[in-house]
């Protein structure tokens, strides 16, 4: 076999790689503008009230991602991968676009935050299809020995959504005032998604479908069975480790996302500037990670790298909790945090380790099945729960939650192990 990537290869994962960067890309600007979003949405609510309903409408995209998923899945595993492939897509693009352009409270009262609402549910309903689609997609199109690598490079194509989130969000607070962040340019960011999301629906014209689903597409055609029933039937105990593992997510949904406006608020109290640099710096750390895991996937396995990432990762981030909110200097404490966030390689391990339990016939059925209940699940109540507790009951919450987690990782690797993935 190759040792390297072919130039179709790298075709297919850089399309494939830009719906799942859109999402992220998203995730960053809608939390990083949360303090604008609740006072243009929520004004009238108490600051704990307006909090918890703007992190709720934030949550609420994870919920609907089950159902949704496993719609578009069944029919990704029926009539093919791209047409899905596409339309998610198509359905997280206008969403973000949308946003930009909303009308809030002050103009058109309690549809304002209704709309943002729906916005956010069809935003859902996309990534229930998304980022399973991309994974399977190009782990039927690459050479087995370059799975690992493949599926992280999609991994890091996410992080790269919130890298560009974030550098776009740093850039307005240099263009424009404070108080213009807040009266109109806080719609720049969504706009720009909507637009990015929209010219990459055009370029994904260009993929092929895998070669893998052509194979079994006339003998799917003859099946009346619906994948997920067999999923649901014949994988029940693979698909409770798939939903297991995206809990692993959590880690990056942490560190990444949340982390960083933790640091910013009167708990921490970092100046803002400064926690965005570091932010840009972890983030790009992130991607490196991320690839770094899928390489030492295709040369180690992936039980020994969920195992090593795991715990460099717990052991690293509670050093950097050790000094978050004490007088060391920021400096110390930025390193910490850039260094800890190398190691969420650790979930580019999750899709390898769930698309390895599937057979082609219900691969797409069964990633998407457990990948979406874990994310609606974990996902939600992390993203909900955790700034929540951390703010208004237990600051060192987070930095058990991270521990607990890195804890998991170790016991899925071992779990890998057994199951020969």
């Amino acid at each position: 076999m190759s040792n390297s990537l072919t130039r179709s290869d790298i075709k297919t994962l850089s399309l494939s790689s830009l719906g799942g960067a859109l999402e992220f890309y998203d995730f960053i600007v809608f939390l990083t503008f949360i303090p604008i979003l609740k006072l243009h949405f929520f004004p009238e609510q108490s600051e704990l009230g307006s909090l918890m309903s703007i992190y709720g409408i934030y949550a609420v995209a994870y919920f609907v991602r089950p159902l949704s998923g496993i719609i578009l899945a069944h029919f990704g595993d029926i009539v093919g991968r791209k047409r899905m492939f596409m339309l998610s897509l198509f359905l997280m693009a206008v969403p973000t676009l949308m946003i930009g352009l909303l009308p809030t409270y002050e103009s058109v009262g309690i549809l304002a935050p209704l709309l943002l609402l729906f916005m956010r549910l069809l935003q859902g309903i996309a990534l229930g299809g998304e980022v399973p689609s991309a994974h399977v997609f190009v782990t039927e199109h690459v050479k087995s020995n370059h799975l690992g690598l493949a599926n992280s490079l999609i991994a890091a194509g996410l992080t790269f959504g919130v890298l560009i989130g974030y550098a776009i969000s740093t850039s307005l607070n240099v263009i424009f005032t404070e108080q213009e962040v807040k009266d109109f340019a806080w719609r720049i960011p969504f706009i720009i998604g909507g637009g990015l999301g929209l010219f990459a629906l055009y370029l994904r014209r260009y993929l092929q479908e895998t070669p893998v689903f052509l194979q079994f597409k006339a003998e799917r055609e003859k099946s009346s069975e619906f994948p997920i029933k067999i999923v649901l039937k014949k994988y029940l105990k693979e698909s409770f480790f798939g939903i297991l593992t995206t809990w692993l997510l959590m880690t990056g949904v942490i560190m990444v996302l949340l982390i960083p406006n933790l640091m910013k608020s009167e708990l921490y109290g970092l100046a803002a500037p400064f926690v965005n640099k570091i932010a840009l710096l972890a983030t790009a750390m992130n991607i490196i990670g991320s690839v770094a895991a899928g390489l030492l996937v295709d040369r180690i396995g992936l039980s020994k790298t969920m195992i090593f990432f795991s715990i460099v990762l717990g052991t690293s981030s509670t050093i950097f909790f050790s000094y978050l909110g004490t007088d060391a200097n920021t400096l110390l404490i930025g390193g910490l945090y850039i260094f800890s966030s190398l190691f969420l390689g650790l979930v580019a391990c999750v899709p390898i380790f769930i698309v390895k339990l599937y057979e082609p016939q219900v691969r797409l059925s069964g990633m998407s099945f457990s990948y979406n209940i874990g994310n609606a699940f974990f996902g939600g109540l992390t993203t909900f729960l955790v700034p929540v507790i951390a703010q208004g009951f237990s600051e060192n919450f987070v930095s058990y939650y991270l521990i607990f987690l890195c804890a998991l990782g170790i016991w899925l690797g071992f779990i890998a192990k057994r199951f020969k993935i």
